[in-house]
């Protein structure tokens, strides 16, 4: 019989609740006695502060990420092709802006005497190449996210979970210093017709500033593809088994919160604004700054620590989290659960090959690409063109933005209780089958309104709105934190860190799908690309209503006995 011998550490700042202090003598935990039942686990001061400290600095800066940009695209855009000046603007609510906050007149040709009073138009047989190129900044955050992701199980390989949640934060660090370089270095603020020497003037780094932009949204991405597999993977081993769903549903929580910061503070009353958008999107490099820090006041995953042949550390590790001595039975069942360790841990050519673990890598692999061909990052990305293609003019954007932030916001916090009350599989499946639905129907409404006039186009605009919002809500239940909590509950742990980094892999290959095609197929269809999430939603019904299993408060060989 294989046992591992504990030493109990004191701990004088902590008061057990509810039990007796465990003396300080040696147990023995083994492998092959009867799975103690776990102790009534519950919320503590330590566990809220780690989730806090890890969320704050990774996920929620990858929601203002996400969220933030769509705000800043009206002016990114003209910028990134060359014309600075602030009313070279395209679309309405960027004119909108122009208008009030630099006095920009748009129905007098006599002030685009130069060509860089106005933006000029882009030709129609060139509207599908020019919006991929305006699409480059979104595409590079997801290129960046998905190579983070893919990336997360080397880091495994050599740091510990803390340590690897600290290497992510540099990449972000970096890159919100490039950011702010972009707009010191190439900017044009002149409000008349700027003359030609201005304009050489204005243009002169513009090749350096755009490398640097480019750069940084690149590095933002890696990031955030890196988080979804460190920081997901250290809240879901420091996490009681009772709260495992709500703990892996703050990293989703927190994108969300940030997501909407980000739309608040893209605002034009805020940093949304021609001469200011560059700190809009590098504030949150403060937040990774700080995170740096305090992320060493944490206690280091004691699972990893059971994994390491730690079992010391791993029990002071666990008192700390649990804010009690009564941490036995909680120990003896995650040595339970690691017995896998003795294994070799699998590459991803393995973990691909293997019949053992075909299922769990399907159900999670098509969980992560259902997340983002739902057509979520197509909102949070283009919503300014999304509102504008529904009939919304003006400020009226902005609350319609705003909307999409709080609905998300709400729907999330709601999500946390029903993950744990209603468990994983109906948050999934039934939303899902509603999706198909609201999606049906937000084609129809975006397309007949298209063909409505100016004057007539704001009532179905907000019924449109509506569409979008309740596939927000039904998105926020299901798809959104789901998958993050699946993905770390269904493979043995030999296979736990390919197996995260695939899915992960795989839902930023889809989210850089997204942000590719969707400008230049909507420019292309127009209402009509919604029927392409459309489709995808359906497949990932048939296939998830057939072979996705219940998780909740369930063992790894429970989970694993649904596909046998």
């Amino acid at each position: 019989m294989s046992s591992v011998q504990e030493e109990s550490v004191a701990d004088d700042d902590v008061t057990p609740s509810n039990s007796q202090t465990v003396p300080e003598t040696t147990v023995t935990l083994s492998t092959n006695d009867t799975l103690v039942e776990p102790i009534k686990q519950k919320w503590t001061v330590s566990l809220l502060i780690s989730i806090i400290i890890v969320v704050a600095s990774t996920s929620f800066v990858m929601g203002v990420n996400i969220g933030g940009p769509n705000l800043y695209n009206g002016f990114v855009t003209p910028w990134a092709r060359g014309y600075p000046f602030p009313c070279q603007k395209e679309d309405n609510t960027s004119q909108w802006i122009a208008r009030e906050w630099w006095n920009c007149v748009y129905n007098d040709t006599r002030k685009n005497e130069n060509g860089f009073y106005y933006l000029p138009e882009v030709p129609k047989n060139q509207l599908i190449t020019q919006g991929l190129r305006d699409s480059l900044h979104n595409v590079l955050f997801v290129i960046g996210g998905f190579i983070g992701a893919y990336s997360g199980q080397y880091w495994y390989k050599c740091l510990s979970r803390r340590n690897a949640i600290f290497a992510n934060m540099p990449f972000q660090i970096i890159a919100s210093v490039f950011m702010i370089i972009t707009l010191y270095i190439y900017h044009g603020y002149e409000k008349a017709d700027p003359n030609q020497e201005t304009i050489d003037k204005a243009r002169k780094h513009k090749d350096v500033a755009i490398a640097f932009f480019y750069i940084s949204r690149f590095l933002s991405g890696f990031a955030a593809g890196m988080c979804c597999v460190v920081s997901t993977s250290y809240l879901n081993e420091i996490s009681p088994r009772a709260l495992r769903g709500t703990v892996g549903s703050c990293h989703q929580l927190a994108i969300v919160i940030g997501i909407f910061i980000g739309q608040i503070v893209g605002l034009p009353w805020i940093l949304g604004r021609h001469n200011t958008w560059n700190w809009g999107m590098a504030w949150v490099g403060l937040l990774s700054l700080i995170g740096a820090v305090f992320i060493w006041t944490l206690p280091e995953s004691p699972r990893w620590l059971i994994q390491q042949r730690k079992p010391n550390e791993a029990a002071q590790s666990l008192r700390k989290l649990r804010q009690s001595n009564d941490i036995e039975s909680e120990l003896i069942e995650i040595e339970q659960e690691e017995t896998a360790t003795a294994k070799k841990e699998l590459g991803i050519g393995k973990v691909l090959s293997s019949k053992e673990f075909r299922w769990p890598l399907i159900t999670s692999l098509l969980l992560n690409a259902a997340q983002q061909l739902s057509g979520i990052n197509a909102v949070f990305f283009y919503s300014r063109d999304m509102f504008t293609l529904a009939g919304l003019r003006d400020e009226k954007v902005f609350w319609g933005i705003l909307a999409t932030g709080v609905i998300n916001l709400i729907a999330t916090l709601v999500a946390l209780k029903l993950i744990e009350l209603w468990g994983r599989r109906p948050l999934i499946i039934w939303p899902l089958a509603v999706i198909i639905g609201v999606m049906i129907g937000l084609t129809i409404f975006i397309v007949v309104n298209s063909r409505n006039s100016e004057n007539q186009r704001e009532a179905l605009a907000i019924v449109s709105i509506v569409f979008i919002l309740i596939f927000i809500i039904l998105f926020a239940i299901g798809l959104g934190p789901i998958p993050y909590v699946f993905s770390n509950e269904v493979f043995a742990v030999e296979a736990c860190a390919a197996g995260l980094s695939l899915a992960m892999f795989v839902n930023w290959f889809c989210n850089f799908l997204v942000a590719l095609l969707f400008l230049p197929l909507q420019s292309a269809i127009g209402g009509y690309v919604f029927l392409i999430f459309c489709i995808f939603v359906a497949i990932a019904f048939v296939v998830l209503f057939l072979k996705m299993p219940e998780t909740k408060n369930k063992l790894l060989p429970e989970i694993e006995a649904f596909w046998k």
